[in-house]
């Protein structure tokens, strides 16, 4: 009897060390979504992280509404090429994208002005020559117009990514 007792309880205690564990892990990954600790900052209480997202969110809708402003002021600019020697220009109008149809931007030829002793003294083939060159300029003005017009939704932009975790730091001047 002795010994049954002694092996059951040999067994028991044996028993428990296959037996699976409960106990409660956690997640080393955080979303921090309502507050919590930040690499090297404080504790945030409330909803901090939450409220962080949303002041970025609220701060890209305004910088899509400035990029729309530029697309219609860029858009009712009329930009000249010229070639031969300013005998030919062709006015160029930016046309913003049209998402999600036309995702790129393009440039419409609205006018074209040929100089008329130029136009009665060139070949044909001069003519259509400076007819692409002036095409190509006004594109290219435009081009560069868009870009210089743009650089400030790129600074905000740089600061909105750079706040967010493995974003780059905005350029400084």
């Amino acid at each position: 009897m002795k010994l049954s007792i002694i092996s059951s309880a040999l067994l028991v205690t044996s028993a428990s060390a296959f037996a699976p564990s409960y106990t409660a892990k956690t997640s080393s990954t955080s979303l921090n979504l309502f507050g919590g600790k930040k690499d090297g900052g404080g504790e945030k209480g409330g909803m901090g992280g939450m409220m962080d997202q949303l002041a970025m969110f609220k701060k890209a809708q305004e910088i899509a509404k400035k990029k729309q402003e530029l697309d219609v002021e860029i858009a009712k600019m009329d930009i000249i090429g010229s070639a031969a020697d300013g005998n030919v220009k062709v006015t160029v109008q930016y046309v913003p994208a049209q998402l999600p149809v036309n995702p790129s931007p393009g440039y419409d030829a609205t006018k074209i002005d040929i100089d008329a002793d130029y136009f009665e003294g060139a070949s044909g083939e001069d003519l259509g020559q400076a007819l692409v060159d002036a095409l190509r300029d006004g594109e290219t003005t435009a081009t560069k117009i868009v870009a210089e017009k743009y650089q400030s939704l790129d600074k905000e932009l740089s600061g909105i990514l750079g706040g967010m975790a493995g974003g780059a730091p905005p350029a400084e001047e």
